[in-house]
């Protein structure tokens, strides 16, 4: 597929426009996550009112249980896929995707004694090749090792300001990297896990993250790769996918059969942009815009846990720093009160 010239310059100008707006992976986080919460609306019995908000609670006087999400469109149960995703939507800077293939097991995290929601995990199948991984295991594993021992702890969120009082996001890293989850998944998959995997969400801009300071619960062992862009998001992304393939005959750029469509889609465009583009400027601009768009994603600092231990033996170690970080915010009168939640007009900070 080739191009007219003022439509590679239009195809082109597309990805400039969209990418020139971003300097960090954190601003295009939070602009697609304000694009996709404008126009939702409040409920009076929204899932925000199964949040903890208990902020006067000590640590030490807390306890927790996980519930597998039961995504059984029919069903009843409190933890169903709805609490789970609004629970995602209203909490977690990065926008959620939905549909994701692979084996799939998730998590709603309660603390028992006010029985509010703390926060959500959701587990899938690891990453196939992983630079971190493959140094500390000084090879690269076979896929059917990877498949059978490893798994890969996706989102990792805590409500907000729980996470922020109370250091929830290590509490659910902990759970995630325990027994309990080995259990559950080995008898839901027939795998036999030794390795729990995961990777921070801002990547190394911070040189930090809340996954930090776990050991030996979880060890920082290296930083990923990154050679790829951010991908346009929602109506972005579809209607540009249609004008290609408008100017392609009405045929798909990528087989609708294929696995990862959308970043192969996108390559492809990227491909046919650059063979299209007959000005030298242009291209030049366009090749700058491509280059500045992957180092948005940047390495992510990649963690390693091997289900050692109970999730009794890691809540009563998590008491520990949580009673400490929440009595050191409470000297300093910086305990938050009031619950954070993503809806139109939001601009929260990014901390999860």
């Amino acid at each position: 597929m080739k191009l007219s010239e003022s439509d590679a310059v239009y195809a082109a100008n597309k990805f400039i426009d969209y990418y020139t707006q971003f300097n960090r992976i954190d601003d295009y986080l939070r602009f697609v996550k304000k694009d996709r919460i404008q126009g939702r609306t409040g409920s009076l019995f929204g899932a925000d009112t199964e949040f903890f908000d208990s902020f006067d609670i000590h640590p030490n006087d807390m306890n927790f249980e996980i519930h597998v999400v039961d995504t059984n469109p029919k069903t009843t149960s409190r933890y169903n896929q709805w609490l789970y995703s609004e629970t995602l939507n209203l909490t977690a800077s990065n926008p959620i995707e939905e549909a994701i293939p692979g084996r799939t097991h998730k998590w709603i995290v309660v603390e028992t004694k006010t029985d509010k929601v703390v926060g959500v995990v959701r587990f899938g199948s690891p990453t196939i090749n992983s630079k971190p991984r493959n140094d500390y295991f000084g090879e690269v594993l076979p896929l059917s090792d990877i498949n059978a021992h490893f798994v890969m702890g996706f989102n990792i969120v805590p409500t907000q300001p729980f996470g922020f009082n109370y250091l929830g996001g290590k509490l659910l890293a902990l759970l995630a990297s325990s027994k309990e989850l080995k259990q559950q998944f080995d008898d839901k998959y027939g795998t036999d896990l030794k390795y729990f995997e995961t990777t921070s969400l801002y990547g190394t801009t911070k040189g930090v993250s809340m996954y930090d300071g776990l050991k030996p619960f979880l060890r920082h062992i290296g930083d990923t790769e990154s050679n790829f862009l951010p991908l346009f998001h929602d109506d972005e992304f579809r209607d540009f996918f249609w004008w290609f393939n408008e100017r392609n005959g009405g045929e798909r750029l990528i087989p609708a059969d294929k696995s990862s469509k959308k970043l192969k889609i996108q390559v492809k465009m990227i491909s046919i942009i650059r063979n299209s583009l007959q000005d030298v400027e242009k291209l030049k601009q366009f090749n700058e815009c491509i280059e500045h768009a992957k180092s948005l994603t940047e390495k992510k600092r990649y963690y390693l846990g091997d289900f050692r231990h109970t999730t009794e033996e890691v809540i009563e170690w998590w008491k520990k720093k949580a009673s400490k970080r929440y009595e050191k915010l409470k000297s300093e009168n910086r305990v938050r009160t009031q619950l954070e939640i993503w809806q139109p007009g939001a601009d929260l900070e990014i901390i999860r």
